[in-house]
């Protein structure tokens, strides 16, 4: 770690900006968030039965992409919308990609978040060594809780699970909405864990997730899940890792942290992976540098061809985000929404 080379293990299951300031508002589907388990099987097929895949082709890229805004609404009374900005690599309109939801930290917000590696995701797919994917940024800070952890807040002021999964995944995808083998998060610090914490209580919805610089463990200093013991272990990733069975993980911490929330988590949750043994396909790395974005724009080149190497085309039908529920279900309800679906995202995402 002195020398500043990456270190850590990696084993096959473990052995140009067009942001719109008036861009229209996506409606959301309807329905509240459920608390049944879903599983991603073909119509028929057995439970957990694993569909046939093929690998995700690249589509050549002609040029930089483009982000443009998404005004999404919200879940909760706290905003009534929040911004998404959303990379498209320049591809036919017609090609669907996968697609990346990138959670940012505290504080943070999606501009930023879009700064730190847009320039990386061009390089990458025009010079055509990754297979490209759409990237979008949703927003995860709240006005009653700055802190939000991406969750839901028990006093029902900050919906920001429910606004992630019921709103902003319809509003990207609109009417191509992807399996989980072409779909994935990735998050830096707070974002780190919302990613991992998402990803294992929705496991139906994420085939893989990347935390950089993440903590897998509560800390809820705003009180979003208002000191609920139930609510807290729902919400607690080194408590859930049997969810983790079949994913792939990318775990990432920076050299300097000095932040002991973080130090030290990447190699204790990869243990905690490897110990539960259920099938993780986990990469876990110390790479240089401290808790900054200059961290997630140094880090993301292993994170793309990270995703790349996992994303797939299933036969399997889509998973709907409008219809699943997160797999631990203490957790405050969702508010309903609009009752039309987002289909207005498609021409700016595919």
């Amino acid at each position: 770690m002195g020398s500043g080379v990456a270190f850590g293990y990696a084993t096959h299951h473990f052995g140009s900006h067009q942001s719109t300031d008036d861009a229209s508002i996506v409606p959301p589907p309807t329905g509240p968030l459920d608390t049944s388990a879903t599983d991603n099987s073909a119509p028929g097929a057995k439970p957990g039965a694993a569909a046939p895949t093929t690998p995700h082709l690249a589509p050549k890229v002609t040029g930089p992409g483009t982000v443009t805004t998404l005004n999404v609404p919200s879940a909760d009374d706290d905003m009534k919308t929040r911004p998404v900005d959303v990379y498209r690599p320049a591809v036919p309109a017609n090609v669907v990609l996968p697609v990346v939801y990138l959670l940012h930290g505290v504080p943070g917000e999606p501009d930023r978040m879009m700064e730190a590696v847009k320039d990386v995701l061009d390089q990458a797919f025009t010079s055509g060594a990754e297979a490209p994917f759409i990237v979008a940024v949703p927003t995860g800070g709240g006005n009653a809780h700055n802190d939000t952890e991406w969750a839901d807040a028990q006093d029902g002021k900050d919906m920001v699970e429910s606004y992630l999964i019921k709103n902003v995944i319809p509003a990207v995808e609109g009417n191509s909405p992807r399996s989980a083998s072409m779909r994935a998060i990735v998050g830096f610090s707070m974002g780190g864990y919302a990613a991992a914490n998402l990803t294992l209580r929705h496991p139906d919805l994420f085939s893989q997730f990347v935390s950089l610089a993440g903590y897998f463990h509560v800390d809820d200093p705003d009180g979003m899940f208002g000191s609920d013991s139930r609510v807290e272990a729902a919400n607690t990733p080194d408590d859930m890792v049997q969810k983790a069975a079949g994913k792939r993980v990318l775990l990432l911490e920076d050299q300097d942290e000095t932040d002991s929330l973080i130090q030290g988590q990447a190699a204790e949750f990869a243990q905690r992976l490897h110990d539960c043994a259920c099938g993780v396909d986990l990469s876990w790395h110390i790479e240089p540098g401290g808790h900054s974005y200059d961290f997630v724009t140094a880090s993301f080149p292993k994170v793309i061809t990270f995703l790349d190497q996992g994303f797939t085309v299933g036969s399997s039908a889509s998973q709907s985000p409008s219809s699943a529920g997160p797999s631990a279900s203490p957790s405050a309800g969702a508010s309903t929404g609009a009752s039309t679906t987002a289909s207005g995202a498609t021409s700016s995402t595919g």
